[in-house]
């Protein structure tokens, strides 16, 4: 087999609350970073979102910038997170659910401004993997899945390597539950898009085609031109919008 080529991904930052594009200006003229991650929903999203309107997205993408929308919906159903929705273990259930969140995703990104092909990335915070946790997990993505391609967006996932992305990989061979794009959540300060050969093992032949962010280190505070923001930081070699 033939490996693919290792990229050379961009720089991107996620933060709970997206900045004033005032903010989001200045740092694109100061910092390293080209991508930006923005929750635009979801009833377990963590902040509220006073800049986040279709004006703040149309000015911060004519600064530049490339954006990742990510929602926020309910959690596996075996989840240690308290105080959060959760999908049923019933795999039908959480497919319907999948097709729920989908719908409300898609809708919120259409008052946002995102138009056709622009991806929307399901935030799954990491879980036990494992039995009718992970299978309603999967079911759920066949929703979301479908869902957002008839709406004319791109379906993405974000999640733990160990968890959500190894059970996304688990069902890869199947179109209906193959995603366009994922976004690994994997904190070893390194700026890699392959090579995941750990104990949580990730095929380099899975989603090899500029489909995939790393999330490589968490929560910090970075300043750019004198002003700081906690952020996450991520490799970009994954589907943004505009699509780069």
């Amino acid at each position: 087999m033939v490996l693919p080529t290792p990229p050379t991904p961009k720089q991107g930052f996620d933060a709970c609350a997206a900045p004033s594009s005032t903010t989001m200006n200045t740092w694109w003229d100061a910092s390293p970073f080209s991508s930006v991650g923005i929750y635009i929903g979801g009833a377990n999203r963590g902040c509220s979102q006073p800049n986040l309107t279709k004006t703040w997205v149309s000015t911060v993408i004519t600064q530049g910038w490339n954006l990742l929308p990510i929602w926020v919906g309910p959690q596996a159903s075996c989840t240690s997170l308290s105080g959060t929705t959760k999908l049923a273990e019933d795999i039908a259930t959480a497919q319907n659910q999948g097709v729920i969140e989908a719908t409300a995703a898609a809708n919120a990104a259409d008052a946002l401004g995102f138009t056709w092909l622009a991806p929307v990335y399901y935030d799954m915070e990491a879980y036990p993997r494992g039995g009718a946790c992970s299978a309603s997990v999967q079911s759920f993505t066949s929703g979301w899945i479908a869902t957002l391609h008839s709406r004319g967006y791109l379906a993405g996932f974000y999640s733990s390597l160990c968890s959500g992305i190894l059970d996304q990989a688990a069902t890869y061979a199947d179109p209906a539950y193959r995603l366009d794009t994922v976004w690994i959540a994997a904190w070893n300060d390194t700026p890699n898009i392959f090579g995941f050969n750990s104990s949580c093992a990730l095929s380099d032949s899975l989603w090899a085609n500029h489909q995939r962010v790393h999330q490589f280190k968490g929560g910090h505070d970075e300043a750019w031109g004198g002003i700081t923001i906690n952020v996450d930081s991520n490799a970009v070699d994954g589907t943004t919008y505009p699509n780069s």
